[in-house]
């Protein structure tokens, strides 16, 4: 193939992944499946480390949370006692993940990325499950009084893994939420994106105060993910959630096994 059209499309790779990496994440999560391996590969040579490139991916894919946030405005209206609460919860957690990353070295990291990609992946095939569950469970008896002590308990621990890396984040935070009463798709949608944007925002505060983030790839980053991410959040009702499930969790193992491949070669 022509070495001026590869070229051409590694400039293209980035924007193109910033952009679907923002919708995805407000529709069903996952936008890190594209995004982190297209800026793996645009940062190649730059001698930044992997961790500065999750760090940067993470303040890049940000934005779209906050525009998101803002066209659930009204499913959010029936949890508002929990905002708080939970945005709480998201901050501790997305704090300590974030702790985590940056003391991780970078070479552990990118031994690590195989799998947690491949663990993101699985969580986003069982996303079915959790929708018929779901769906069963909808005229089920009221929640128990405790089971907003636990979503709490519950959104620290899988805010620290948002923090940390991200990738089936948004399931871990709908099952959980499932699980303590919550069975409105987009009610729980709307709390996910709330969540994230907490979680990865005090994760991107710290990235910042400790220097990790490459802003020459940030801008064209966050501005198309901010695009992709209130484009999708308009029109998510209509796209079919079980198909883009699937969707995302096709593109999870593919990325998954380019990476395993590469960390480990031919058997």
């Amino acid at each position: 193939m022509d070495s001026s059209f590869l070229h051409v499309l590694r400039l293209l790779w980035l924007p193109a992944a910033s952009l679907q990496a923002g919708g995805l994440n407000t529709i069903a999560g996952g936008g890190s499946f594209l995004s982190l391996p297209a800026l793996l590969q645009a940062m190649k040579g730059s001698g930044a480390g992997s961790v500065a490139a999750q760090a940067t991916n993470n303040v890049a894919l940000w934005p779209g949370q906050l525009t998101s946030v803002a066209a659930y405005r009204d499913d959010l209206k029936v949890h508002s006692k929990r905002l708080i609460p939970l945005s709480v919860a998201s901050l501790v957690g997305g704090l300590a993940g974030a702790w985590l990353l940056l003391v991780t070295p970078n070479k552990r990291f990118l031994d690590l990325l195989p799998w947690l990609l491949l663990f993101a992946a699985v969580m986003f095939v069982l996303s079915e499950p959790l929708g018929r569950w779901l769906a069963s469970r909808k005229d089920s008896r009221p929640e128990a009084p405790l089971s907003d002590f636990w979503l709490i308990v519950g959104m620290v621990a899988v805010s620290c893994y948002v923090g940390y890396f991200g990738a089936g984040g948004g399931f871990l935070v709908m099952a959980l939420l499932g699980v303590c009463g919550v069975t409105n798709i987009h009610e729980m949608n709307a709390l996910k994106v709330v969540t994230a944007a907490v979680s990865i925002g005090i994760a991107v505060a710290w990235f910042i105060y400790k220097g990790q983030v490459q802003w020459s790839y940030y801008l064209q980053m966050a501005l198309l993910a901010a695009v992709g991410g209130y484009v999708a959040a308009r029109y998510s009702k209509r796209v079919n959630q079980k198909w883009m499930r699937r969707i995302v969790a096709g593109i999870g193992f593919v990325t998954a096994g380019y990476f395993f491949w590469h960390a480990y070669g031919p058997l």
